[in-house]
Order: C-alpha cells, then structure tokens, then sequence
C-alpha cells in the first residue's frame, strides 16, 4: 500500500516564484512515489483579515497554479479545504485535547499577533490545530513543507500521539518532508525577508502570471550585496538566495556556478539568471493562463477532487465519533 502525503496552500495572493520553487516543485515528483492530497486551504486564510470579493478568486488562482507546474489530477487528490467540512469537525475535537500552553509557544502565532495579542482572532491562536486536522484526517505518513513550518508538524505529531494514548490507535503519526534546497524563496528585494503573496513592494515577488520582460526586470533590480564576486555564504544573504534561484532552475549546484561566474559581476550574473528563469517559467505561465480563461474546467477538477477528499476523510471521522463516544455516525 502506496504511503500518503498532504500539503496544502493558502490562496492569499498570486502564486509566485517562492511558492513554485519552495513547494509546488517539490510536490510533482511526490505523485510518483506517494498517494497525494494537496489542498487549497481556504478555511486557513479566514485566520487573518480577508476581502471576500477575492477570496474565490484566489482559490481558482491557487488551483490553477498547482495544476500548471505539474500537479495531475488523475494522480493527485486536489481539492478546497472548505468543501471537506470533516476539516472543521476534526480540528474541534483536536482543539479538546490541545493545550492553551503549547498554542502560546507557537512562533508564527507571536510573530502574527504582536502588539495585538488582545485584539488578534481566536482562529489565529488555534490554525496549527486545524493545520492537524488537515494532515491527520486523511492519515497521511509525510508532509512537505518548509523549515518554518517545522513546529507545527510537531504540534500534530503531539496531536496524534495523545490522541491514540486517549482513545485508541486511529491515527498515522506524520513526518515533515523539508527539502534540502529551495525550502525557503528570500524577496528580491530584501533577503532577510521570506518571499510572500502578502507583500507590498512588488518588485520582491516574482509572480507566476509576470511576463518576461516584468521577470527579468525584477530579477536586474535586485538586491545584491557588497563587494563583486557572485559567491553565496553567510555574509552574502542576497546573492545566496539568487545563486539558489539559479541552481534550482538550471541544475548546477551553488559550487559550480561560483566557478561559472568567477570574474563575472553582478550585472552579467543577473542577466544570465533573468534567462534562466524566464524559461523555467515560461511553459507554467502559459498554462496557469490557459487554465485561468476556463474557470468552468478549473471548478470541475475541483469537485471531483473534493469528492475524492470526503470520501477517505469521512472515513476517518467514522473511527473518529466511535473512539471518542459519540457513537455511530449518521450514515455511516
């Protein structure tokens, strides 16, 4: 029996070239060697302030985009967190068991709420525990995601164990799946930062939708550090994160392509990683826009993956009212 991976992505923005290289690339070769589930968790970006007016279209964007890098729906279960509601009734139950005081030591929750730890939404406080509901529900073995996401993996891993101590064996123990390169995307424009959707300076995001002259206009207006050498290391941060772009789309390590730009200054180093990059994307863009003009085929794939999705995670919900004491479950 094939092991289970899930990850999932919230539909904040217009995917971009962190999301491509720090997952989604990552996620294709999982279809090979795993049964796979990806997400569109849109219940997750409810956590933060929304414009509902956008949001559906960020959905269709997120869908869109996971299927134009490589993602197959005949292979993979793709599908809208919202329309498997056994999310929600899962995380409820978790939240039963989790503790105020491991939710308090949650790094993104202090980095998200500070100055407004008073003010700040209850779903904020409680997201690595519907986090846990999404991973647990479908007993998936692994899960990709980045280093920053390393604890929440362990909070479910916590989850998981003390609920089968409670109740009785029912759910798989998930491991984090963190790439060696590419885990962690920095913004053109600030390499301290991670790259991200919510950004308000548009020239520290590559997104999928620029076209190539937008791309390499953002990638010759980069940050660099001081000094000429294109070498990456600890007191180089912005070219570390371009010479990591680089290796990712053309396939030679950071090594090599230090020896391929020695003597060569910033300048020409950009002009060759605009190229690569362009390429790399070109066939996506043209996908993801292929896909975006027919909205009816993007919702349909959609179903039937959220179709696919109810049908396992209510099965786990079945063991799930049993092994807690609310007995059989209508329809069950």
């Amino acid at each position: 029996m094939q092991k289970r991976v899930f990850s999932g992505v919230q539909p904040t923005g217009t995917p971009h070239l962190g999301n491509y290289l720090g997952a989604f690339r990552n996620w294709v070769p999982l279809q090979e060697e795993y049964e796979t589930f990806y997400c569109i968790v849109d219940l997750h970006t409810l956590t933060l302030p929304w414009d509902p007016a956008a949001l559906n279209q960020r959905i269709v964007e997120g869908a869109a985009a996971l299927f134009a890098v490589g993602v197959d729906p005949s292979r993979s279960v793709v599908f809208r967190q919202s329309h498997a509601p056994q999310h929600a009734e899962l995380a409820w139950i978790l939240t039963c068991i989790g503790r105020m005081g491991e939710l308090r030591r949650m790094i993104q929750f202090k980095e998200k709420s500070k100055g407004a730890a008073e003010s700040i939404g209850a779903g904020l406080f409680t997201y690595p525990v519907l986090q846990a509901a999404d991973v647990l529900l479908y007993q998936a073995h692994g899960v990709p995601v980045g280093e920053d996401q390393r604890q929440h993996i362990e909070l479910m891993r916590d989850l998981a164990i003390r609920f089968n101590s409670a109740f009785g064996e029912t759910f798989v123990v998930p491991e984090a799946y963190i790439p060696k390169a590419g885990a962690r995307i920095m913004a053109l424009d600030d390499p301290t930062d991670k790259m991200s959707k919510s950004s308000v300076r548009p020239n520290s995001v590559i997104n999928l939708t620029d076209d190539a002259a937008l791309v390499a206009k953002k990638i010759k207006s980069a940050v660099t550090d001081s000094g000429s050498e294109v070498v990456a290391g600890p007191e180089k941060p912005a070219l570390t994160n371009l010479l990591t772009i680089f290796s990712l789309f053309d396939g030679a390590t950071i090594p090599q392509l230090e020896e391929r730009f020695a003597g060569s200054g910033y300048g020409d180093f950009k002009t060759a990683l605009a190229e690569v990059v362009v390429e790399g994307l070109r066939p996506i863009r043209e996908r993801y826009l292929e896909l975006m003009g027919d909205p009816g085929e993007l919702n349909r794939l959609l179903s039937e993956g959220a179709a696919a999705a109810v049908k396992v995670a209510e099965g786990t919900m079945v063991t799930v009212w049993e092994r807690v004491g609310l007995g059989a479950r209508p329809g069950a």
